[in-house]
């Protein structure tokens, strides 16, 4: 679950890069991002992929940062696809992805103790 978690974040936050740019953002939401909006996105797109990078590492020792590449280069594939062929579905995609960290972080969380 922790992989999953990792993975999501990591996906999460090239999203978070993607949007933080004028034309993905523009073919996403029709309109064009305020310079606060994306500054935004930038910031939690970091923090996210930092945290990825964390819980890669603390939980998989000296393979973790090799998964971490791992989960980063399927994540920019799939991030790709959706803003090259299914940019409507950009929306739903990053509703999923928020409801899958916080359904794998709460898991996470109550297993913990």
């Amino acid at each position: 679950m922790i992989d999953l978690l990792s993975f999501s974040l990591c996906l999460f936050a090239f999203n978070g890069f993607a949007l933080a740019k004028f034309n993905h953002f523009k073919d996403v939401f029709k309109k064009r991002p305020t310079e606060l909006q994306r500054k935004q996105f930038l910031a939690i797109a970091w923090i996210s992929i930092l945290l990825s990078l964390v819980l890669c590492v603390e939980t998989q020792s000296g393979y973790g940062a090799l998964l971490f590449c791992g989960f980063m280069s399927l994540s920019v594939l799939i991030i790709t696809i959706f803003y090259n062929l299914l940019t409507g579905f950009v929306k739903v995609f990053s509703v999923l992805n928020v409801v899958l960290i916080a359904v794998s972080g709460l898991f996470l969380a109550l297993n913990y103790h």
